[in-house]
Formats: structure tokens, sequence, C-alpha cells
């Protein structure tokens, strides 16, 4: 018997195409069942939709996931772009871009997806590439941008802005993510955030402020 099927409260689609309804009955069932005990069939049954509808958005299930977790990264970064950042002020756009890289990796959905995808990666070895590029690659991508404009404008004292990226990146994200992977620590208070995004810029400026 394949897992239940999963109810899709009405505020959660309402005013929302199919792609919607199929992308949050997806992300519910995955996070409840992992990928592998997960059909297809029951994703379209926990939408409402037919399996046709299904394959008619998401060519198969892998895609499927990489859309999830696209979708989590626009939660936190579709409202801005890198290059409406002001690279001349360049402390205030590295505290924009850490807060919000942190609000989405310390959020409960992104720490169930990373669980997720470290228990299942080792049976389904594609979803690894799925999940780095749909999840961390781009936001580096996002954060590698604003490397590039504030290197351009001689504010940031960078050769390679993408190591500067992921170096800022390992900055932010130091010892919590794993912290909160193993349940030892939760929530994701403002001041946590916020103490975190400062000590991580004062130390990146530190090292390649112009």
């Amino acid at each position: 018997m394949g897992p239940p099927t999963v109810r899709i409260e009405p505020n959660e689609t309402q005013g929302a195409g199919k792609a919607e309804t199929i992308l949050a009955a997806a992300k519910r069932m995955f996070l409840e069942h992992g990928f592998g005990a997960v059909s297809m069939d029951a994703i379209a049954r926990a939408a409402g939709v037919s399996k046709a509808t299904v394959y008619a958005h998401f060519a198969g299930k892998e895609e499927l996931f990489g859309a999830v977790i696209g979708r989590e990264c626009e939660r936190y970064f579709a409202d801005f772009s890198a290059g409406e950042l002001d690279p001349e002020d360049v402390g205030a756009s590295l505290t924009t871009l850490g807060c919000r890289f942190l609000d989405l990796l310390l959020s409960p959905d992104a720490i169930a997806l990373h669980r997720l995808i470290l228990g299942e990666v080792g049976r389904f070895p594609a979803l690894g590439e799925v999940f780095w590029r749909a999840g961390p690659e781009r936001n580096l991508g996002q954060i590698e941008a604003f490397m590039r404009t504030a290197a351009a404008a001689g504010t940031l004292r960078i050769d390679n802005p993408r190591l500067a990226a992921e170096q800022f990146v390992g900055l932010l994200r130091g010892e919590t993510q794993l912290r909160y992977l193993l349940r030892l620590d939760s929530g994701t208070e403002r001041a946590k955030i916020d103490t975190l995004t400062a000590a991580a810029v004062a130390t990146f400026l530190s090292a390649f402020k112009g």
C-alpha cells in the first residue's frame, strides 16, 4: 500500500494554479514520506489532479523535487535582485544577502528538506545534482553576482567572485546549520539571524573590503 493521501487545505490552493497545487502537495508528501516512498500517482491524488496533469507540468519526480526546492528559494530571494543592491554600501548589501540566506537555510522546511536529501541521495544519486542546482547553486549565483558588482565598483578586493561567494556562505553557515540538522538547536529568531549575519559580514569585510 502506498503512502496515505495528504489533504491540501483550501487556503493553500485558493487562487493558485495547478502547478502551485502540485508543488504544495509534493512538498508535503516528500517531507512526510521521503522521496523514494512517494509516487507521482500519490502526489496527483494529494493535489486533487490527474496523473496526466502532474506530468503535463513536471517531466518526472526528480524534476518535481527540484521545483519544490526552487520554490523554497524563491520565497526568500524572489522579491529582489542582486543587481538592486548598492555596491557602494557593501556592508548593508552583504547584510541583506546574509539575512535572507540564513532565513532560508535555517527555516524549518529547508532543514527538513536537507535532512531528506541527505537520507535519500545514497539511493537516488541524481537527486544530489537536482538539489544542488535548484538550491545551493541558485543562492550562490545571487551572492556571486553581487560580489562581481562590488569588485567592479572597487568596494571589495576580490579576484575570484565565485570563491568569495562560497567563503561568505561558509562564514554565514558556520556550524549552525549542522547543529540544526542534528536537532541540537532550533528556532530562527530575528536576533539570532542578525547576530550570525553581523559576525559573518564583519569577518568578510576585514579580509576583502576595498
